[in-house]
């Protein structure tokens, strides 16, 4: 029945729940730079009425739950845009990589070093008796092999660097599905009283944002707070159960590889996103085929040089190998510049195979007899900066897209100190006029009491 214990009664919750916001309130402002962190909302509602002979009378105010302020659908789509950003991203600085290892134009790449090979040997053919001539001759050829090596080599370190990268990539998104699978069963025990433990969803959301970004990951929430993640195509978190991926090297036709498959049985996911999607197909597609662009250009150059070279009277090939690895001017030519032929017949004056050496410069030997060496040499880097290019282009407008939905989604979940600050004084004067409420139903019953 109503009364002075009634209003007391009133005052009290009123008291805890206000109380209860402030706790909040503050809890918001000092996590206003947690990354991750969603903004929490008291819901107080008012308490059970009590039904009198005069009609229905409240009986104040409580705290009902704590809400999470978060947008399952922003969610989603931020995680669509990360993944794509990711992967770009990963493309993008891979490509700029390669670049750097191509480094064109440039007074010391390898466009200039051929152009100094065809130099030597026109001058060659102007001074066809001339030792000292020979000895420009294998020096500009010693300077290109070397050149090619170095860059294959620095290729090379870029695959094992890559790879590095890979296998790190993998390391971590095992770790965030064990901690993910962790943070269900805390999840999940701390909810079984009902409420929602927002401190531990934020934790494991962020977990999903960076697995969304690593290897685009998606996921689905159960009715019991769990989570199921997808990856590849396949499950790989399935309440505390794990699914952990593996990065295995391996050898087909003398190339190495890398490949991406699930340790519990070595299949390969079907398809990988984000970052460690765009490194994968850097490492598997993109530097194997520049690569194989330069092997092209040195097979058909040596070919070419030593059908011409032997043509002469010392009978001995310019060139060995047939790739940039393992190409280098022949011992015997390298122990005695004076077995570089000059002319077929060896006689005094003729300069036939140093003029057609010189003339490769301007020979469509390559791609079925439509390029020359400079023209495929500049298609060679053009595809790569136009990949560049594109790939750098790609990241910038989805990082921008990314941008636009981050800023959505902070628009929900995200700390306004402004507003923390306006429900921080709203609490502090409804606190102050319970206080009030219980002082006055305390003095009304003292009064009762002494009469």
């Amino acid at each position: 029945m109503p009364g002075l214990i009634q209003g007391l009664e009133i005052a009290r919750r009123a008291l805890l729940a206000h109380q209860s916001s402030m706790t909040i309130t503050g809890h918001n402002i000092a996590n206003v730079a947690t990354e991750g962190y969603s903004r929490q909302r008291p819901n107080l509602v008012p308490d059970v009425p009590e039904k009198t002979p005069w009609g229905i009378v409240g009986t104040g105010v409580r705290l009902e739950d704590v809400q999470r302020a978060r947008d399952t659908f922003l969610d989603a789509q931020f995680r669509q845009e990360k993944a794509l950003a990711g992967e770009w991203e990963a493309r993008s600085q891979v490509l700029g990589q390669i670049e750097g290892v191509i480094g064109e134009p440039s007074d010391t790449g390898v466009a200039a070093l051929l152009d100094n090979f065809f130099n030597a040997w026109y001058e060659l053919s102007n001074q066809p008796e001339d030792f000292g001539t020979r000895s420009v001759v294998l020096r500009a050829g010693e300077e290109l092999t070397d050149g090619l090596a170095n860059q294959r080599s620095r290729f090379r370190d870029l695959l094992e660097s890559t790879d590095t990268n890979i296998a790190q990539r993998v390391v971590e998104i095992n770790e965030q599905l064990d901690e993910v699978a962790r943070l269900n069963l805390m999840i999940q025990q701390s909810e079984t009283t009902g409420g929602t433990d927002a401190d531990l969803r934020d934790r494991r959301d962020l977990l999903l944002d960076g697995l969304a970004d690593q290897a685009g990951a998606e996921h689905l929430e159960r009715a019991d707070g769990t989570v199921v993640v997808r990856l590849g195509s396949r499950t790989v978190v399935d309440g505390t159960e794990v699914t952990s991926l593996r990065a295995d090297r391996y050898t087909v036709s003398g190339r190495l590889n890398v490949r991406i498959v699930f340790a519990s049985d070595g299949t390969a996911p079907s398809n990988i996103g984000g970052q460690l999607g765009g490194l994968v197909h850097a490492r598997e597609e993109v530097i194997p085929e520049v690569m194989s662009q330069f092997d092209t250009l040195v097979g058909g150059l040596v070919q070419q040089v030593n059908q011409l070279h032997r043509a002469g009277p010392t009978g001995v090939d310019f060139f060995r190998g047939s790739t940039a690895e393992d190409m280098e001017v022949t011992l015997e030519v390298q122990n005695d510049p004076s077995l570089i032929n000059a002319g077929s017949s060896g006689d005094p004056g003729d300069n036939d195979i140093a003029v057609a050496i010189a003339q490769l410069r301007d020979s469509r030997f390559l791609l079925q007899g439509t390029a020359t060496p400079g023209d495929y040499y500049r298609q060679l880097v053009n595809g790569v900066g136009s990949m560049a290019r594109q790939a750098d282009s790609f990241s910038t407008s989805q990082g921008v897209a990314l941008e636009a939905v981050e800023n959505q989604r902070q628009a929900v979940n995200g700390v306004s100190l402004d507003e923390e600050l306006t429900n921080l004084v709203e609490s502090q004067k409804a606190y102050e006029a319970a206080a009030r409420v219980f002082t006055t139903a305390s003095q009304m019953i003292d009064v009762l009491l002494a009469i």
